[in-house]
């Protein structure tokens, strides 16, 4: 089963059990059954039995404009019950909905650590461990101080990536709406495309997407995939943010300016999509198997399920 990214203009339709995406090149066409998820850059047209399609075969398809706009996200057909009280009681109780939103707050910190570490930056990667002491993380003791705790980390981590990154991918401030130079727009992208495939596997499991821990369950209509992308982004992102910019496979022909910020090309996106895409799919060995990152993730997800069922203590998945 495979992610299909859309970056071209033209009509999505069904012909029998394939899918055909029409465009002025021409039409291609996959079956139905290769497919795990769609991603539109372009635009594209289609009609409400399209989404019929998609829906009968559990297919979500995210939506991309500048940046993340939406997602079509078929009824849940692995739903149950008993999870969904499972989650709604760990949210309304404080004590359980803190020390999970810890447990997420605790393996982004380390593994955000671990790429420090990797670039040669041992010192800056010991520093940044020091927000999960019992006087900072585990003092705790709201969602709030916990994200507060978690901002800080992240600030501080992003302040010493740049001494990692080219001089022309400096991050130097974070900025998203619109990013503001170009290694913020290729973070805002990754940061999207790993949300979405997050949402992904939420959906292969028995958890609600909408009941998150770190991330408030409001009218936003997603928090849940956020919370686990939170372990996964130095993970996935940032070490493919560093690899693609340090090889010089993006550049400043990738990029074009904008009113406010900058866009990356119909090139650009093309790279990075791919670049994302294999990532997701390559394989690392997690104890005596092999999995690929989009299976590491649904067994995250496999492993909050156990913990909200009181199984087995969440512990959050963490880089050697």
């Amino acid at each position: 089963m495979k992610r299909l990214f859309i970056t071209s203009n033209g009509t999505l339709r069904r012909k029998q059990n394939t899918l055909a995406l029409e465009t002025k090149e021409g039409t291609k066409y996959s079956p139905i059954t290769s497919i795990n998820s769609i991603y539109v850059f372009g635009e594209v047209r289609m009609n409400k039995r399209f989404l019929q399609f998609l829906g009968k075969n559990h297919i979500p398809i995210h939506f991309f404009g500048k940046r993340y706009l939406g997602t079509f996200y078929p009824r849940l057909f692995n739903a149950s019950g008993f999870m969904l009280l499972k989650q709604a009681e760990a949210y309304n109780d404080p004590i359980k909905r803190v020390s999970l939103a810890r447990k997420f707050v605790e393996g982004a910190v380390k593994n955000m650590a671990t790429v420090l570490r990797e670039n040669g930056r041992g010192d800056e990667a010991s520093k940044l461990r020091e927000y999960l002491r019992d006087d900072m993380l585990g003092k705790a003791e709201s969602v709030d101080e916990v994200m507060g705790v978690e901002g800080n980390a992240r600030n501080y981590y992003f302040s010493c990536l740049d001494s990692v990154l080219p001089k022309d991918f400096k991050l130097i401030r974070r900025s998203r709406r619109p990013p503001e130079n170009m290694g913020n727009s290729l973070m805002s992208l990754m940061n999207s495309i790993l949300y979405a495939s997050v949402l992904d596997e939420v959906y292969q499991t028995h958890l609600d997407p909408r009941i998150g821990f770190l991330h408030s369950t409001n009218f936003r209509r997603f928090s849940l995939n956020l919370d686990v992308a939170e372990i996964f982004r130095p993970v996935i992102v940032d070490r493919l943010l560093i690899s693609m910019t340090k090889r010089r496979e993006m550049g400043k022909e990738d990029f074009e300016d904008m009113t406010r910020g900058l866009k990356l090309t119909q090139g650009g996106l093309k790279k990075v999509i791919s670049s994302m895409d294999k990532r997701l799919s390559s394989t690392i060995t997690v104890g005596r198997k092999k999995m690929s990152y989009s299976r590491v993730i649904r067994t995250e997800l496999y492993k909050v399920e156990r913990h909200l069922s009181g199984d087995v203590e969440y512990s959050p998945f963490l880089i050697r």
